[in-house]
């Protein structure tokens, strides 16, 4: 490798700023917020808060 030449380390530096950009178009951005599944105004998957067992 020749490390001692401009030539090389000017496309090194271009090669590794192609790849960061297409890191950046490529790959999904993680973003929104998460939110939890309702039906009827309730959500699903919780249990409601009551003091009735429902042992009786």
């Amino acid at each position: 490798m020749p490390l001692n030449d401009w030539q090389f380390w000017v496309v090194t530096l271009v090669m590794i700023v192609s790849l960061w950009g297409l890191k950046l178009v490529l790959l999904p951005k993680k973003k929104g917020t998460k939110t939890t599944l309702t039906v009827g105004g309730k959500p699903v998957g919780k249990k409601p808060k009551s003091k009735d067992c429902g042992c009786g």
